[in-house]
């Protein structure tokens, strides 16, 4: 019966794929970002990290109207006439996939499951499909109408557990002033479960969401998140942002905030982050970055 499912599943993505409008490839465009930063960690944090200079990162996306590829380059602070070359530089590969009209397929970063996560995500992007590994590697989505998008997402096999093919949809509405949506979906016994509203104030945005499923190869770890978000444009310049996040599954009921100032002058982006709580390791960033 399953292998019935699957092939229905994947006969209609074909059909799918075959009345959707052609894409086109164009020059490639390549578009990052770049910077520095400076981390200041906090009493709590028990790892051996230390603060002082952190990483320089380079973020560059490419993308050619057919393929889109996101790679990350950090540098740590290791210095490259001590240490290996692959060690003092960490190259990552985001997303990488290929579009063909209402058709995307191969890795993505995030589930169709939380789509209708709004807002930040910094601390926690809503209740991901997790077994024994996530599904944010590789995948096929098709976007039925703007609102609503469909995907086949497959785990990746570990150790002595293959690989399982599963389900998500998203559906996001603009109502005009707000936004709600609803997403979801199942992977062999793992199941999540997000809705999500956004409303525009004036200058201010806010963003509520909650989030529920179940994780692990069996499914038998309940999952329960609640996060909220408001992000304000106190001037064309400044943009202050704080995101606030609960595990309301957990003993105790962790919560953790990211907060984030940025004030953008001439080609140069200057910002403060601070995370705290439990659900983060607590520390205090402060970087610039330019565009390109």
């Amino acid at each position: 019966m399953k292998a019935i499912k699957l092939a229905s599943v994947f006969a209609v993505t074909a059909v799918a794929a075959a009345v959707s409008t052609v894409t086109f490839a164009a020059e490639p465009v390549i578009t990052g970002t770049a910077g520095m930063e400076y981390v200041s960690f906090g009493d709590s944090n028990t790892g051996s990290s230390l603060s002082g200079n952190s990483n320089g990162e380079l973020n560059l996306v490419v993308n050619t109207g057919v393929v889109f590829a996101q790679i990350e380059f950090k540098t740590t602070n290791e210095d490259e006439t001590n240490k290996k070359a692959d060690e003092a530089t960490k190259i990552n590969i985001e997303k990488i996939y290929v579009t063909q009209g209402a058709v995307k397929f191969g890795r993505f970063d995030g589930s169709v499951s939380t789509g209708s996560f709004m807002g930040m995500d910094e601390i926690k992007s809503g209740v991901d499909l997790a077994t024994t590994t996530d599904t944010d590697s590789t995948g096929v989505r098709y976007e039925v109408t703007p609102e609503l998008t469909v995907a086949l997402e497959a785990t990746e096999a570990t150790g002595n557990v293959d690989s399982d093919i599963g389900v998500a949809a998203s559906y996001v509405m603009d109502f005009g002033g707000f936004k709600a949506g609803i997403s979801g979906g199942s992977v062999g016994d793992a199941t999540a479960a997000n809705i999500g509203v956004q409303a525009v104030a004036g200058p201010a945005t806010l963003s509520l969401n909650y989030g529920t499923g179940e994780a692990g190869a069996t499914g038998a770890t309940d999952v329960e998140l609640m996060t909220a978000s408001v992000a304000l444009a106190a001037t064309d310049a400044l943009t202050l942002t704080l995101e606030y996040s609960q595990d309301l599954e957990t003993a105790g009921e962790p919560d953790g905030t990211y907060f984030i100032g940025a004030y953008a002058a001439g080609d140069l982006t200057y910002y403060v982050k601070n995370y705290a709580g439990d659900l983060t390791v607590e520390r205090t960033v402060v970087g610039v970055k330019a565009a390109f």
